[in-house]
């Protein structure tokens, strides 16, 4: 991370997913909104993301959208790292609070930068990408109501069963969500959390 973090305050932890509402606009797996700026700077690419709370407004279809060097969709992977809806990896550069407002810096990984995820090498076609695409598109549609996605999240976590651990980038981030969804679900009836 980078040396910003000493200025601002410790923000949490980071969204797990974050889809495209309409140009600027993202929303989080808890419904809140993040607004999205590319930054280029010699040759890197940048995105600034500060949550802010806006409307949510009518989810946009990916098709509906203008061309975007920004992603439809970033999914939280291993360590600090986000990967986005077209495979690429983004490095958390910093999350923290700036004046208030929680923010969150990704830098663009080089594609000739040689990176592995667990077994999972970059250039290897991320087997459950299609499901976690279909879920995106379910949510969209749907206004963000999993229970309206329960298909898809099936077909997902079918996907998911089906390969390793570390096979796909997208189960990781969505095996971390259900495990967080289940203990905050076991919480709110009050039933102590299992120790990990």
């Amino acid at each position: 991370m980078t040396e910003g973090m000493a200025e601002g305050g410790h923000a949490g932890a980071p969204p797990v997913r974050l889809w495209v509402r309409r140009v600027g606009v993202y929303c989080d797996e808890h419904r809140k909104t993040w607004l999205v700026a590319a930054e280029e700077e010699e040759g890197m690419l940048r995105a600034r993301i500060q949550r802010v709370q806006v409307p949510l407004g009518e989810a946009l279809r990916p098709s509906q959208l203008p061309p975007s060097r920004l992603p439809h969709m970033w999914q939280l992977s291993q360590g600090e790292q986000y990967r986005d809806s077209n495979s690429r990896v983004w490095e958390i550069e910093h999350h923290l609070m700036l004046g208030g407002v929680e923010e969150l810096l990704l830098k663009l990984v080089p594609v000739t930068f040689s990176y592995h995820f667990s077994s999972l090498n970059m250039s290897q076609k991320d087997p459950c990408q299609k499901q976690a695409c279909e879920i995106q598109k379910c949510l969209q549609v749907n206004n963000y109501m999993e229970s309206k996605c329960e298909t898809v999240l099936q077909e997902m976590q079918k996907c998911c069963a089906w390969y390793p651990k570390g096979r796909s980038i997208s189960c990781s981030g969505f095996e971390k969500e259900k495990r967080e969804r289940e203990k905050f679900k076991a919480t709110s009836e009050g039933i102590p959390p299992s120790p990990q």
